[in-house]
Formats: structure tokens, C-alpha cells, sequence
């Protein structure tokens, strides 16, 4: 055999070796159900009338920043301000596969361009990612999805990618949830854990807090359901490890444990919508929530650090009518009703420094085949102060910001 043929019989036997790796792989692929693609061009104008905190460059409006006097007396935060984005831009595939361990399979990888921080505007970023085993009365559900606090059946319809936060809760992280439906009833326990909307702490906002305690974030829930109705409560629990060493170089145990309770209900009719929830928690600054937690006491020996949970109100209102023209209402309201023990006035948290807050939106959004235009206006209150040693919130002064914003969709 000639130097020429040997070459072509390796290559053969690398090519067949390859093809009989590669076939059964194929082969899987062959019994996929079916894969299909959707989404949205998405794009948003708006326009605020003071300073706010906000990510992704303004997109998303949590409240206004408190004013702050200059060397000449003016409010250094009282500047208006424009922007367009496309970044929220959406592509979803959804999946349906063989049968597996005798229940349907499904699957969702979904994706924007708005990045995961504010460092990382029209970055891809991953929205979703998870799996579905459905069989005839359980649901597994396994990978990114929303947080069971943000209840998909019951958020608010507004134009704002806050989608109602801060009243509202807002988050997507890891997790593992079973559902169980019986009859009306649906029964839902999940285990989750932090990424992308982590909880605060002494380096920042960073997922660790969690992964350290060593226990995810526990969620129960029962759901109501029928053609017109949805109601539900639910109960979240989580801990956290805020450090494992001291500043001194000591190693710490210390961590927090927190929960929260919800309860929600949705009516609708082929044109009405009516949705309320009502939610009393702790520490919930992950659901881009206000609050958080406080340093409670400090050992001066060893700087060991143990911690005191906000207790935080939030309710929200959306009503809407309509259907090829339809005319929506959003209002919410959360209250800071301090922290649960005294503090030494140094916070993890947002908006420690907020007593109460409240938000109006009007808007109205016009359908025409596969285009959606919104218009809405939103008013944005937030009454700023000091908070005394007990985290209540002291001489309390309303800030407002009015956004005004016009959003443009196309569905695919």
C-alpha cells in the first residue's frame, strides 16, 4: 500500500468512526416534535422629567431620585431627560420532543439584547432556558424561568419594562418547581437560587449570599383557576450568608432568614381585565423590590456582623378594557414599615431611605395585525427621609418623576 492509499484509509476510518457518532445523534434529532420560532421587534421612546434610578440606560424607571442642593441652591437631580432603545428585542424558540419517562417534553430557550447589567447594554442576553415534563397531573419544570413571586397568569399589562416594579415583583433565576393540579387547584413548590437579580450585600449585588447558606429559596403556592377567574397565596423563605469572613480576617456563621407572603386575583372577560396583588415581606430586593436588610450589632472583638430584615408593603391595581383599542390603569403602593430589630444604620437595600411610594400609569394601546402601538403615562412618586434606628423613615418629603413613553411592536 502505497503512502497515498494509507492516507485515504485513515481518513475513511475517521470519517466512519464520526458518522457512526454523529448517526444516533441525528437520529435523536429526527424524533424532535417540532421547534418553532417567535418573537418581537420592540421599540421604545421615552421622556422623564427629573433624574431616577433605572438600569439599562433609563429602560427600566424604579423612582426618582431624591433631590440634592447645589453650591447655588438648585436641585442637581431637577434635569429632564430623553432616550429610544431597541435593546428589549426579543427571539423565543420553543421546543416539543419524544416522550420521556412516560410525559410530554417541552423546552424554551428565550433571549433579548438588553444585557445582564447596565455595563452590558445590547449585550444577548439569556431570558429563559428551561425544560418541561408534563404528565397527566404533575408538572416538572427545571432551568431559568420567572421567580413563582412574579405569577405569570398575573402581572400587570403595561407599556414600562418594569412591568410594574417596584410594586411588582420582577426576577428570573435557576429553579426547580413541581406543580400539581387537582381539578380547580393548582399546588406549586420550587427550589431557586440567584443569578441575574441577586440579593445586596457587603460586595455588592452578587448571587453568593444565597449559594452560601447552602439552602435555596423555598416557594409554596396554591392557585385557583377557572375560565374567568385566577386566585392565589403563596409563601417564599430564604436565607442568606452575607459574609464568610469578618473584616478582621475571622471566620463568620451569621446569616439572615427572611420570608414573605402574597396573594393575588385576576377576573376576565373577552374584553375586561381586572387584576389586584397584595404582597408583605422581607429582605425582597432581588424581586427588584424595595428593601433589603441592616448591619443589627457588630462584635468589636472580631467584627462578627448579624442582621435585621426590612418589612416592606406593596399592592397593586391594573384594570384594562378593550381589545383591537384597549385603554389600561395601573396604580400601586408600597409602605417601609421599618426594620424587625434596631440597626447601626448601615443598609443592604434599595430605597432604605423611602417611607412610601405610589404610581399611576394610563395607557392605551391600538392592535393592527402583527403591530402593537403603546401610549402611556407614568407618574412616580416617592417620599424620601432619614430612618431612625428602628428603620421607620423620618420627615419624609415627596419626589415625582412623570415618564412619558411610546412604545412600538412588531410580533413575528
Amino acid at each position: 500500500m502505497n503512502m497515498t492509499n494509507f492516507k485515504f484509509l485513515r481518513i475513511s476510518i475517521v470519517v466512519f468512526f464520526f458518522a457512526g457518532m454523529i448517526s444516533p445523534v441525528a437520529a435523536q434529532e429526527e424524533k424532535t416534535d417540532a421547534i418553532t420560532f417567535s418573537g418581537f421587534i420592540k421599540t421604545d421612546f421615552w421622556y422623564d422629567s427629573r433624574l431616577i434610578a433605572e438600569g439599562r440606560e433609563g429602560l427600566v424607571l424604579m423612582y426618582p431620585l431624591p433631590p440634592k442642593t447645589g453650591a447655588d441652591g438648585k436641585d442637581l437631580k431637577a434635569f429632564t431627560s430623553y432616550n429610544f432603545s431597541a435593546m428589549t428585542s426579543r427571539l423565543t424558540a420553543k421546543i416539543k420532543g419524544p416522550d420521556a419517562f412516560g410525559a410530554k417534553t417541552s423546552g424554551v430557550i428565550e433571549a433579548d439584547y438588553s444585557g445582564v447589567s447596565n455595563t452590558d447594554n445590547n449585550g444577548f442576553r439569556l431570558r429563559h432556558a428551561f425544560v418541561k415534563l408534563n404528565w397527566e397531573k404533575t408538572e416538572l419544570l427545571m432551568g431559568n424561568y420567572w421567580h413563582p413571586m412574579f405569577v405569570t397568569e398575573v402581572f400587570p399589562n403595561v407599556a414600562s419594562l418594569n412591568t410594574g416594579a417596584p410594586f411588582q415583583p420582577f426576577n428570573r433565576s435557576p429553579q426547580i418547581a413541581v406543580t400539581r393540579k387537582m381539578g380547580k387547584f393548582n399546588l406549586l413548590a420550587a427550589a431557586i437560587t440567584q443569578r441575574d437579580y441577586p440579593s445586596p450585600g457587603p460586595a455588592g449585588k452578587i448571587p453568593v449570599y444565597l449559594s452560601n447558606a447552602l439552602v435555596p429559596n423555598m416557594h409554596l403556592q396554591l392557585q385557583y383557576k377557572t375560565e374567568k377567574h385566577v386566585a392565589g397565596v403563596a409563601g417564599d423563605y430564604k436565607f442568606l450568608k452575607p459574609r464568610l469572613t469578618t473584616a478582621t480576617g475571622y471566620k463568620t456563621d451569621e446569616m439572615l432568614g427572611t420570608w414573605a407572603a402574597m396573594a393575588y386575583y385576576k377576573f376576565k372577560t373577552e374584553k375586561f381585565q381586572l387584576k389586584v396583588k397584595g404582597i408583605y415581606g422581607q429582605n425582597l430586593a432581588d424581586q427588584l423590590l424595595l428593601g433589603g436588610y441592616a448591619i443589627a450589632t457588630v462584635d468589636t472583638v472580631r467584627n462578627i456582623e448579624t442582621y435585621t430584615p426590612t418589612n416592606n408593603l406593596f399592592c397593586w391595581l391594573n384594570v384594562a378594557y378593550g381589545k383591537k383599542v384597549k385603554a389600561g390603569l395601573f396604580a400601586g403602593y408600597s409602605m417601609n414599615m421599618g426594620t424587625t430589630a434596631e440597626n447601626t444604620g448601615t443598609y443592604y437595600a434599595t430605597g432604605a431611605d423611602i417611607a412610601y411610594m405610589y404610581r399611576i400609569a394610563p395607557n392605551v394601546t391600538v392592535k393592527s395585525g402583527n403591530f402593537e402601538w403603546i401610549s402611556e403615562v407614568e407618574y412616580t412618586a416617592a417620599a424620601f427621609g432619614m430612618p431612625d434606628i428602628k428603620g421607620v423613615v423620618q420627615n419624609a418629603e415627596l419626589t415625582a418623576n412623570y415618564r412619558l413613553l411610546f412604545t412600538v411592536l412588531y410580533y413575528f
